[in-house]
């Protein structure tokens, strides 16, 4: 069922599709997990985040168990009045995280990788830290010491292409660790960048290529990718903000956002994908024909620093909404222009994304709203 609407608002054309869908891997006989009026609240709770925030587009999609449930607001082209439609593909920031994490377990599940080994067993490119040895392990758990970013991201930071994960190391390799590895837990992008660059290494091709060949390919992620903004891709949206790409003010009125490279962050914030293919995505993560039960029990286990205090990450997955009810593993990404969000239900076999091409005028705060929205335990509860 595909429908059309339009409304008026302040400042944009609203434009709205939304679709049900039965998709191939679906169970025709399993019972949703999700009434149609859970599911219409959690849309129109997105639908009000993008009229208030005054978004440009915005795509989400919920899989309640039986069915992928679709909407569609907005542009991805205010200026050549594009809608939104469901193969509109957005960047999804630090989501990018859970496909890097899933790649290294894939790969040491093989036994092409070993977690525990010395980093420099793969990329002898970066230095021996005086503090101690650092392993994939510890950078999949975020307590490897790898620092986030600093002042870095100007002009010519965003202009700057790298044709390998092993080029953008030179963004960090030389700087002194935040921490002893495993000491600590400290959330960095640059930490995937070179869980990434173990990726290519132990997996002997590029690390594109292995995410293609063992996480898209193999799952049908048709619309799910690596950006290369110098490259015409179909599909792509544009961004848009409400917040100044550099001092983080609110502007006064919408902007378009300048063309930004992202290719430093490849292994931490370099994909593009649509709602649907990340509810496919979280999906097959929980269904029984794509993971092992121990990758499966690796993507929710937590990880310990050397003291014992659990880290809040684990393999680009966020932990605290597993100790909720229902429980939630949580994948969220946010840079100018984008925001992302997935999330998994595993005991619900429920799955909610959601992606926008705007940074409205709350930034990225909103999207904490939305969370907490989508998790509400009231709003999960199965009915009597």
């Amino acid at each position: 069922m595909h429908f059309n609407r339009l409304s008026g608002l302040p400042s944009l054309t609203l434009v709205i599709s939304l679709a049900l869908t039965l998709p191939a891997q679906a169970q025709p006989h399993q019972a949703a997990s999700l009434t149609g009026q859970q599911v219409t609240q959690m849309l129109s709770q997105a639908e009000s985040m993008f009229s208030r925030q005054q978004l440009v587009g915005l795509q989400a999609a919920i899989y309640d168990g039986q069915r992928v449930h679709e909407l569609n607001l907005g542009y991805a082209d205010i200026e050549h009045r594009v809608p939104v439609s469901s193969e509109t593909r957005f960047e999804i920031a630090s989501v990018t995280k859970a496909f890097t994490g899933l790649a290294q377990l894939l790969l040491a599940e093989s036994g092409e990788l070993d977690l525990d080994e010395p980093i420099q067993t793969y990329v002898p490119e970066f230095p021996v830290a005086p503090e101690g040895t650092l392993t994939t392990r510890q950078l999949a758990g975020s307590t490897g010491g790898i620092r986030h970013y600093q002042s870095e991201r100007d002009v010519v930071f965003y202009s700057t292409h790298y044709d390998s994960v092993i080029d953008a190391l030179t963004l960090f390799k030389d700087d002194a660790l935040v921490a002893a590895p495993g000491s600590e837990s400290h959330y960095s992008s640059y930490g995937f960048n070179l869980m990434a660059a173990v990726i290519e290494r132990a997996g002997g091709k590029p690390f594109t290529e292995i995410i293609q060949s063992q996480v898209l390919t193999p799952m049908q992620l048709k619309n799910t990718g690596f950006t290369d903004v110098r490259v015409p891709m179909p599909h792509r949206s544009r961004h848009y903000t409400f917040i100044d790409l550099y001092s983080r003010e609110v502007l006064p009125s919408l902007q378009v956002m300048p063309t930004l490279n992202h290719s430093y962050n490849m292994g931490g914030g370099n994909m593009y994908s649509t709602a649907s293919d990340l509810v496919s995505f979280g999906r097959q993560l929980m269904g029984q024909e794509f993971l092992s039960d121990h990758v499966r029990a690796e993507l929710e286990a937590t990880h310990f620093t050397s003291g014992g205090q659990p880290s809040m990450f684990s393999d680009g997955w966020v932990m605290i909404g597993l100790q909720s009810q229902p429980r939630f593993l949580m994948a969220g990404g946010s840079y100018p222009g984008t925001l992302s969000l997935l999330l998994i239900f595993p005991e619900l076999q429920v799955v909610a994304a959601m992606l926008t091409n705007t940074w409205g005028k709350d930034g990225p705060d909103v999207m904490d709203q939305l969370i907490m929205a989508w998790t509400d335990p009231a709003l999960l509860a199965p009915e009597d």
